[in-house]
């Protein structure tokens, strides 16, 4: 009652999950109570153990599969950014390879340029 009242979680699906779990340890509880001489046929108790253990374990089981699907979500979306930045990376080292064969080519323009202007300028003078 009072998750439904207050709402603490941010997200839908947590509050649900949240609520499934409360359900889950009220039935959990509720169980227990037929451990208790309140029931007397020891073969019921016996039925309503394996219901328990069987409550208990598809719990376990789905609680489980939720985190690993949340761990193998963080886990890929680490593997594509390390993909991505390696990429990125070898681009940058192909780039700075280019821009580096291209530099002689632009440093022997450059020195032919200055040299026409300073040979104009000599015969200016």
């Amino acid at each position: 009652m009072i998750l439904g009242l207050v709402q603490p979680l941010y997200l839908p699906s947590q509050f649900r999950l949240e609520i499934v779990n409360e359900f889950v340890v009220m039935m959990v509880m509720y169980h227990l109570i037929c451990f208790t001489p309140f029931v007397p046929e020891i073969e019921t108790r016996f039925n309503v153990g394996y219901v328990l253990c069987v409550l208990i374990g598809l719990h376990l089981t789905a609680n489980l599969a939720l985190i690993l699907q949340n761990t193998y979500r963080g886990l890929r979306r680490k593997h594509q950014i390390r993909a991505a930045t390696k990429y990125h990376k070898e681009q940058r080292v192909d780039l700075k390879k280019k821009l580096e064969e291209g530099r002689p080519e632009r440093k022997r323009k450059f020195k032919e340029k200055r040299q026409r202007i300073i040979e104009e300028n000599m015969k200016q003078l």
